[in-house]
């Protein structure tokens, strides 16, 4: 009896201790990286990727990079790692990846060994507002539309455009310190210069270069009809306001960093030549964000309070 009390003793510290290596080889198998994952190591000869929280413990392992569209087609670029050292961030993420792997030497890299369709990016924000600078120059003046002749049955129906249309022209002035001559998709959203009551958003392309200028055009005028009622033989047209304003704005497209930073390190540290940090998680928005400053000549016409007459 005694000796079997001793034995059962002696395996209790084989019992409640686990080596590293037991704690991978027990590690739940992920379909891909969690959004909330803060830290990977990645082993170029089997393709694992072990994935850590923010704590540093050990979430899972995986062999996909898969992760989530979140932006539509256009509206991010491929992060470099020279755009990474030109983020606001990189002292505080270069400091991170010190305290966690030490001091060793290493290659920056946005994308890892045989993962190259999951590059960290740099996306556009969802919405650059412009500013108008001071008050638009505006002209009104009367326009009426060409005479329609009343046919027999005494009435007549006239027809024109009325609302609003806007012509503008985007030229970069300042470039984002990442994705530089980068094209991008980007939602501008312009004032109404003729009322200034409301904002057309309209996309357009725009090149994180300097003195790069887009025209775009957005409308949102209708065709609007009136009966007239008259005598046969008189002719009806439509008189109507017509407004010619033009503006001078300013703006800011944001570009965000997003996605993973890779530290390959030329002797291997915490059991690994492969570390990753997650932007999102290590570094707040405006230390991954640098913007794209533009000035925007905006030209609009709005045709409105129209009436009819018939002589």
């Amino acid at each position: 009896m005694f000796f079997s009390l001793i034995s059962f003793v002696a395996l209790i510290p084989l019992l409640v201790t686990s080596s590293p290596t037991s704690s991978y080889l027990a590690a739940r198998t992920l379909d891909s990286v969690p959004r909330d994952a803060s830290k990977l190591a990645y082993d170029p000869q089997t393709g694992v990727i072990s994935v850590f929280d923010k704590r540093g413990e050990l979430m899972g392992t995986t062999t996909a990079m898969k992760r989530e569209q979140k932006r539509d087609a256009g509206t991010c670029a491929t992060l470099s790692a020279s755009d990474v050292k030109a983020l606001p961030g990189w002292g505080a993420l270069q400091a991170t990846a010190k305290s966690n792997w030490g001091n060793g030497s290493y290659k920056l890299a946005t994308n890892i060994d045989a993962q190259s369709g999951y590059p960290a990016q740099a996306c556009v924000a969802d919405s650059a507002p412009v500013t108008i600078s001071g008050d638009p120059d505006c002209t009104t003046s009367t326009q009426s539309t060409g005479g329609t002749l009343v046919g027999t049955s005494g009435t007549v129906t006239l027809s024109a455009q009325t609302g609003t249309s806007q012509q503008t022209t985007t030229t970069t002035t300042k470039t984002a310190a990442i994705s530089l001559g980068v094209s991008v998709e980007a939602k501008i959203g312009i004032p109404d210069i003729v009322d200034m009551s409301s904002t057309f958003t309209t996309s357009l392309t725009v090149t994180n270069s300097l003195s790069t200028a887009v025209a775009t055009t957005s409308s949102n005028q209708q065709t609007s009809t009136i009966a007239m009622t008259a005598k046969e033989g008189e002719t009806c047209t439509l008189t109507f306001t017509h407004k010619s304003c033009t503006a001078h704005g300013t703006g800011s497209i944001d570009f965000v960093a997003t996605g993973w930073v890779w530290f390959q390190y030329n002797d291997k540290t915490h059991g690994h030549y492969y570390w990753a940090l997650n932007l999102e998680q290590s570094l707040s928005g405006s230390d991954r964000t640098s913007g794209m400053g533009f000035t925007q000549e905006v030209s609009a016409t709005d045709q409105s309070n129209y009436q009819g007459s018939c002589a």
